[in-house]
Order: structure tokens, then C-alpha cells, then sequence
């Protein structure tokens, strides 16, 4: 079903540019982007006898509660040429979206993993004179998604602290992140807020170094806020370090053998000078 619709979209797509990196392709030739517009027609008149496909990159919707499409378009096209908006969900479907003017929106299953805006004139008959389709832009998004999808979260330990990564596959009005440390997994200590992207549809890295040392069972909890306040808690991740107080350090920072002579720093900070006993 087509319906008017106005939204925000996680995937927009202004079609001033085509065939790069991540970009939609088209088909060359008089067709391309037009004052900002996906244009089957930019010299004038489209041609008679052709199968013009725009196609989009290859999408991953499998996380996606469903997947909602909004474009705003202008079509005037021959008796029997069809203006069509395909998707590819285990094979290619269309709408017919010939001689439509406005802004539109279906609604795709989370399987679609690519969509094309395809104008067949070899059907057609009469005078292509005036005759046109245009798309001025295409928003992707979905009505509930997830505030942040975590890829991983891990904790390793560090000769000086405790190196915390983190990972998101996608962020919706994700604000901050929050970084805790308990000593026993019941009370958590608040050690840092890290901001958060906002807004993305792409692989983001985070990481957050702990440079407190002490010797036991760490663990570390990481909890995400939205920009509406709301907030989410991941599972906590833990390390164990053992107790290293023996290890010794040069002033170069080099590890050391317990017998070394001269100036040494302990682990815990101090600096102290071992002499040669008698």
C-alpha cells in the first residue's frame, strides 16, 4: 500500500552523486543526478525502448523490526512504460509507482537486502515529448529500532591498566556511554562517560583504559544513554590480574630481574634504589 508519509530516515539518500564507493549505480547514458534528483532524463526526454536501473548498495536489515521506505518523487510517463520501485528479498519484486507526484512510503520486510527505481519504456506507445520520472531522495529507517546494536564488549589486561573495547554495528539517538568497575559484581563505581555517535549505520570502535591496578577479579559494566534520557545496560565483562608486585621496572621502563642493581620502579609507583649487598 502507497500512502503519504513524513519521517527521519537512518539511511537517506540524497542521489547528488551515483557509482562510487557505497553509492547507488546507474545506468549512464542521459541518466544521473539532476539538480539533486535521480534523473532518468537529464537532457530532456527519456528514450524509447530502454531498461533503466538505478540500484542501491547491498543493505543488512536482518536487525531491523521492519523496514520503512520514503521518497518524494515526479513521474510522467507514456501509455504502457511502467516507473517502478524494486526490492530484493530471495528474488525481485516491484511497485508500480508510474505518474505518482508527492511523497510516499511502503513498508519492506527485514530480509530486503537491495531496492532499485527501474523505468521500462519498451512497452510504451505515442509521443515520449515532456514525458519524465525524477526521485528526489530516498530515506531508509526503521519505525523501532534498537538504540545502540553491540557487537562486543571485552575487558584484557594491560602491564599498565585494564584496556576496555567496545563495538557497535548501529546507533539511533545514542548519547553516551557509561564505563563502571565493581570489585565484586554487586557495587559499581562510575569511571568515565565516553560520547556516543548519535547517529550511524557503521561499524564504530570505542575503548577505555583503567590504569587503576590492583591485584583480584575486576569487573566492568557498560551502560548506554539515549539523547531522550533513556538507557540500556550491557553484561558486564570481568579480568583477573594476578598479584605482580614483585615485578620490577628500569627507569626506561624495561622489565627487570629481581637481582638487577640501581634505581628501580615497583608497580605500585615507587621508586627505589637497590643496592649491591655486601
Amino acid at each position: 500500500m502507497l500512502y503519504c508519509f513524513i519521517g527521519y530516515g537512518q539511511i537517506s539518500e540524497p542521489f547528488d552523486s551515483f557509482d562510487n564507493t557505497g553509492e547507488w549505480t546507474s545506468p549512464g547514458g542521459n541518466t544521473g543526478s539532476h539538480a539533486g534528483d535521480l534523473c532518468f532524463n537529464i537532457t530532456g526526454n527519456y528514450l524509447a525502448g530502454e531498461f533503466y536501473v538505478f540500484q542501491s548498495p547491498i543493505y543488512d536489515f536482518s536487525t531491523w523490526s521492519s523496514v520503512e521506505l520514503l521518497w518524494s518523487q515526479e513521474s510522467d510517463v507514456r501509455n504502457g512504460d511502467v516507473f517502478g520501485l524494486y526490492f530484493y528479498d530471495n528474488g525481485w519484486f516491484f511497485y508500480d509507482i508510474s505518474n505518482l507526484d508527492g511523497f510516499y512510503s511502503i513498508t519492506l520486510p527485514n530480509t530486503t537486502i537491495a531496492l532499485a527505481f527501474v523505468l521500462n519504456t519498451t512497452g510504451g506507445s505515442g509521443n515520449i515529448n515532456g514525458k519524465f520520472s525524477h526521485v528526489r531522495f530516498l530515506d531508509v529507517y526503521d519505525p523501532a529500532p534498537l538504540p545502540v546494536e553491540l557487537l562486543d564488549f571485552s575487558a584484557e589486561v594491560r602491564d599498565d591498566g585494564q584496556l576496555l573495547e567496545w563495538s557497535t554495528a548501529s546507533e539511533f539517538q545514542s548519547d553516551y556511554f557509561s564505563v563502571y568497575r565493581s570489585d565484586d559484581g554487586n557495587d559499581w563505581d562510575l569511571l568515565s562517560e565516553i560520547p556516543a555517535a548519535g547517529f550511524s549505520n557503521s561499524v564504530i570502535n570505542y575503548e577505555y583504559m583503567d590504569r587503576n591496578i590492583f591485584a583480584n577479579y575486576i569487573y566492568y559494566k557498560l551502560k548506554q544513554t539515549d539523547i531522550d534520557g533513556a538507557e540500556e545496560s550491557f553484561i558486564p565483562v570481568y579480568v583477573y590480574r594476578g598479584n605482580n608486585k614483585s615485578k620490577n621496572y628500569n627507569m626506561l621502563g624495561q622489565e627487570v630481574k629481581e637481582s638487577y642493581k640501581g634505581f628501580v620502579l615497583e608497580v605500585n609507583g615507587n621508586v627505589v634504589l637497590k643496592k649491591i649487598k655486601n
